[in-house]
């Protein structure tokens, strides 16, 4: 595209030489725009689409275009400590490192491992090692706790009696119930049981018409707390529960 067409015709307001000067300076800033051999400096570019053979810079660094490789060296070590945070703050690592420390506690104990130059895993059962070769573990106290028998025993003379008596016996989930009871006349005993030791449900009742004592074994009591007790006054009493798996 050229100005030239435009060269003066003749005007009241300019000159000839003044009108081909403008012709002239809009034919030089066509070029600039056009052929792309002027930096141009503006302020914004608003446009649809834009086109660029060489490399497009925002704030002195290169855009990445597609295709472009791509350099993570600048932002490494912040992405590094990110992710390292990400997951030491996360349960599962926490849970992982209980499960680590279980693993470093027990594999002197339990196994070796081996692996050979081609990859092959081997399995050594460690010591120690009882007589028939079987690994000898030994069982948590917590658990070895839970299959203890537990007990409680009381007694009461004729002369203190004034109120009944009464043993209780926290259980806990010991199905195998056993009691035994001694008075010193007749009485009416009872055998109960309770979820929250607080409300109690009558499971057995024993009716002796003498003095005498007795041996009872019950089977199958899911509940955590047992009592034995009796409200007949004035007579020697003597109780005792014992609760086993």
């Amino acid at each position: 595209m050229s100005w030239r067409g435009l060269r003066y015709k003749g005007t009241e307001r300019l000159t000839s030489r003044e009108w081909n000067a403008v012709v002239d300076a809009l034919n030089d800033l066509y070029g600039f725009v056009a052929t792309g051999t002027q930096d141009i400096y503006v302020n914004a570019v608003y446009g649809n689409t834009g086109y660029f053979n060489n490399q497009v810079y925002v704030q002195g660094k290169p855009v990445i275009k597609d295709g472009d490789p791509v350099s993570i060296y600048q932002f490494f070590d912040p992405a590094v400590s990110q992710m390292v945070y990400a997951i030491e703050s996360s349960r599962a690592t926490r849970d992982l490192d209980l499960i680590s420390q279980y693993t470093r506690d027990s594999r002197d104990v339990l196994v070796k491992i081996t692996f050979s130059p081609y990859g092959n895993v081997g399995v050594k059962i460690a010591e120690p090692l009882d007589e028939y070769g079987r690994v000898v573990v030994s069982t948590p106290r917590e658990l070895l706790d839970e299959f203890k028998p537990v007990s409680t025993y009381g007694s009461i003379t004729a002369t203190d009696n004034t109120a009944g008596f009464s043993v209780t016996l926290s259980k806990g989930g010991r199905p195998n119930v056993n009691i035994y009871y001694s008075v010193g006349g007749a009485a009416t005993i009872y055998l109960k049981g309770s979820a929250d030791g607080v409300n109690w449900r009558t499971l057995k009742t024993y009716t002796l018409t003498t003095a005498g004592e007795g041996v009872d074994i019950i089977q199958g009591v899911a509940y955590p707390y047992v009592k034995l007790e009796t409200p007949t006054i004035a007579i020697d009493v003597a109780f005792e529960i014992v609760a086993s798996r």
